[in-house]
């Protein structure tokens, strides 16, 4: 696949996602599943919530909003222009995914598989259902994307890998991954001041930004 032809299948993800940013029945003029495919990831926001109790309805369907938004058309052009060369390789990265926020390790993934290389991803298990379900509508749109899309219980065989967790474990990824290339993400922590005089759209605002 050439780098148009890998954006192009992100952008019909995108738009089939869509369909899933609040709950709504299935059509098939607009939806670009089958009803029992689109009833098959609908299956998979409920199975997230029951595994992980945060993972509230309402929450699963923000986060696909946002992957809407990462995935739209105009954007993701302006992404990919500011790099040079976004050739094919045959370059498998390994990527150890977080777990704290519905399919938080999208990011990753997208940034993987769109520089023409191959993921080995290590799911939380927290979060082990929804990527999946994901990656399993790509792959309907681009059949090629399935050579390239590995889901792992232990990484090996990689070239370079991208780490998420806590401190704790980041000191873990620093010594078992320190010969090969990494981005090793630990806590982030912010904080937000309030003096009593805030309306309440600003209240909304800073909700907006936690969740």
């Amino acid at each position: 696949m050439n780098i148009e032809e890998r954006k192009n299948a992100f952008v019909q993800l995108g738009k089939v996602l869509s369909n899933f940013i609040s709950k709504r029945e299935w059509e098939s003029y607009s939806c670009g599943l089958t009803q029992e495919e689109f009833e098959e990831f609908e299956t998979a926001i409920v199975r997230a919530k029951v595994l992980n109790p945060w993972f509230v309805d309402d929450q699963v369907r923000r986060a696909i909003g946002g992957i809407v938004s990462m995935l739209n058309q105009t954007q993701l052009e302006q992404w990919i222009d500011s790099y040079e060369s976004l050739e094919e390789t045959d370059k498998r990265i390994g990527v150890v995914m977080a777990g704290n926020i519905p399919v938080v390790g999208f990011h990753d993934f997208l940034c993987v598989l769109i520089s023409g290389n191959q993921i080995a991803a290590k799911l939380s298990s927290e979060d082990n259902i929804l990527l999946p379900a994901i990656s399993k509508i790509l792959v309907k749109i681009e059949p090629r994307f399935s050579n390239k899309i590995e889901f792992v219980e232990r990484l090996n065989d990689f070239d370079a890998v991208i780490a998420t967790g806590s401190n704790n474990s980041a000191r873990y990824f620093e010594t078992y991954f320190k010969d090969y290339p990494n981005i090793i993400r630990k806590n982030r922590t912010s904080i937000a001041v309030f003096d009593g005089n805030e309306t309440d759209d600003e209240y909304k605002a800073f909700a907006e930004d936690v969740f």
